[in-house]
């Protein structure tokens, strides 16, 4: 099977992966909450318009325990004009922190529970202790985005001293996680606020419709791209999102990333197409050379 092929491959599977991963892994979101009856539940969502770059916001709608004898309430959303999903998403979790920190024993429990519908924020808020000891780097060396925001979620985790987790679930399935969703995209309709960590880069649309880019298999192996965004990540790193050109099919078919040193970063301009060579490191996908640049075919 050639690279492009199963590139394409792993793209169509990865849905499918995912399911499985949640099916496996993900405990029901019935189960985590009725675990508690008496622990506050704080449902959380954040949304980006035109995602990236478009207004955004995020909300929270508190729900509380039965005794308590009060209704569902609106807890927090703010609006933000330039931003992306997964920082509302991320700065929804850290504000729901920052309401428990504040609030402490007054809120009457002993325990919270911050629900997001956000897989990027639950599989990763475990992590981000162990990021920040490897110098902001996964475990295969890529740098990790949004880092002023988990240095901020790490920051104010200590500070809460009620018990608190976090759960996962699939959006939009209940009202509260209607009238979450709604707070949020409300909010993102009327921004107030700068999100001063965004960095938007050098932007441009896919000409693929549909879908987000995924992380480009890289093998040794040279290939045509189309280059149409680009952002600094750190100090150092560049993330390069690009179409990739299918040789079989004689056209761009994929949205991918992969990385770059500044050196070569530098050269790639959007809506531009390169053959390019890429290292041996699938965990880690990096433009290593710049060989030329082509016509934009397909």
């Amino acid at each position: 099977m050639k690279a492009d092929d199963w590139q394409h491959r792993r793209q169509q599977l990865a849905p499918l992966v995912m399911w499985w991963r949640w099916i496996v892994f993900t405990p029901s979101l019935s189960t985590i909450v009725n675990e508690n009856p008496h622990a506050l539940k704080l449902y959380i969502d954040g949304s980006c318009y035109n995602n990236p770059g478009g207004a955004g916001a995020f909300a929270c709608v508190a729900h509380f325990p039965d005794d308590h004898n009060r209704p569902d309430e609106a807890v927090f959303s703010e609006g933000f004009h330039e931003t992306t999903n997964q920082r509302m998403e991320l700065k929804a979790c850290i504000r729901a922190l920052e309401y428990i920190a504040e609030n402490g024993s007054s809120l009457g429990v002993q325990q919270v529970l911050i629900v997001t519908d956000s897989l990027y924020v639950y599989e990763n808020h475990k992590r981000a202790a162990a990021w920040r000891r490897n110098g902001w780097k996964n475990p295969a060396g890529r740098p990790i985005e949004n880092t002023d925001l988990w240095k901020r979620y790490l920051w104010v985790r200590q500070k809460v001293r009620l018990r608190t987790d976090i759960a996962w679930t699939k959006g939009k399935k209940s009202p509260i996680l209607k009238a979450v969703d709604r707070e949020a995209k409300l909010a993102g309709k009327n921004p107030r606020k700068q999100d001063f960590g965004f960095r938007s880069g050098k932007v441009g649309r896919s000409k693929i419709s549909g879908g987000s880019p995924s992380m480009y298999e890289a093998h040794g192996q040279e290939a045509t791209i189309r280059v149409y965004r680009s952002m600094l990540i750190g100090k150092t790193d560049h993330k390069i999102i690009f179409d990739l050109f299918s040789d079989d099919a004689g056209l761009f078919g994929q949205k991918c990333f992969a990385y770059a040193v500044l050196s070569i970063a530098a050269k790639l301009h959007r809506q531009h197409c390169y053959r390019v060579k890429f290292n041996d490191d699938p965990r880690h996908p990096q433009i290593v050379e710049l060989l030329q640049e082509v016509p934009c075919a397909g």
